[in-house]
């Protein structure tokens, strides 16, 4: 496995959330949360050139239930990581769907129930939950 920096996306139609962390250290921290809309790609581009990036891990919102697993947001991510392949053709990043099942409900729990109302974003923190289970699983 490559060694290097690590990109999560909690991808989300109105939000995408960031997450970094290195693959040395398997650590997940929260990075940056944007609008989705037109232009999300180079945005992505950049961080990554910016950062070095060697890996992308983008969440897959698969359902909670066994017979439904696929979902229209499943469809949106997956389009998602099509466009986002195109865009970074060229460059050595290998992109991996992860199952993202409850991660921000498990984000919220790390920030507090209060976070919302307060005017945070919980996108990033999702992120970084989706880039820490992602480095649990690759021990």
């Amino acid at each position: 496995m490559k060694k290097g920096k690590v990109l999560a996306v909690d991808y989300g139609t109105k939000h995408i959330g960031l997450a970094t962390g290195d693959l040395d250290i398997k650590i997940a921290f929260p990075r940056d949360v944007f609008e989705n809309k037109e232009g999300v790609e180079d945005r992505i581009f950049s961080l990554c050139e910016e950062l070095g990036v060697r890996k992308i891990v983008v969440g897959l919102p698969l359902s909670m239930r066994e017979d439904q697993k696929r979902n229209f947001l499943v469809e949106k991510v997956e389009q998602f990581v099509d466009l986002l392949q195109k865009r970074l053709k060229g460059l050595e990043i290998d992109i991996e769907l992860f199952d993202e099942r409850l991660s921000s409900f498990e984000a919220e729990q790390l920030v507090g129930k209060d976070a919302r109302t307060a005017g945070e974003r919980l996108d990033a923190h999702a992120a970084q939950v989706i880039l820490q289970r992602y480095f649990d699983t690759i021990l």
